[in-house]
């Protein structure tokens, strides 16, 4: 990633922090009602309920401030990306979904902070996304890889 990239989001990270809560919410209200679409990327999904989806807002609030304050250390974010990896295999989630919904958070960030969210900080927020994407892709196609070998195994024996 662009040592640029890394220094702007790790200080914009205490603004994603304290707006967070707000820009989640208006990503699934992006993805759920302006973009009606892509409510079937969330048929698999915890997200059945308004009380699930604060729920589910929070997290990925409290998950985009942890990867911001440690973009330059992720090292520090393996359990909980190897946690949320899981979590999507359980859902469902497939590698066509991440350009979805960093489609919906990046529109999100870009009206909740409004003129703070230069075309800089966003290109550089993109930037950020699309890597961090990646690594949930990756990992998330080992793990079905596994279940599958897994499953094969058992049918075999």
């Amino acid at each position: 990633m662009n040592p640029k990239t890394i220094e702007l989001v790790k200080a914009t990270a205490p603004v994603v922090k304290e707006h967070g809560q707000a820009i989640t919410a208006r990503m699934y209200d992006i993805a759920f009602n302006e973009r009606p679409e892509y409510r079937r990327f969330f048929e698999n999904t915890h997200m059945k309920s308004e009380a699930e989806g604060k729920k589910q807002a929070s997290k990925l609030a409290a998950s985009v401030y942890a990867y911001a304050s440690h973009i330059d250390e992720l090292e520090k974010l393996g359990d909980a990306v190897e946690h949320i990896a899981k979590a999507h295999v359980n859902t469902r989630v497939i590698a066509e979904q991440y350009p979805v919904i960093g489609e919906c958070l990046l529109a999100a960030m870009q009206d909740v902070l409004g003129d703070a969210a230069t075309p800089e900080i966003m290109a550089a927020w993109t930037e950020a996304y699309n890597s961090l994407a990646d690594i949930f892709i990756n990992r998330e196609k080992e793990i079905y890889h596994e279940q599958e070998a897994e499953i094969k195994a058992n049918l075999s024996s």
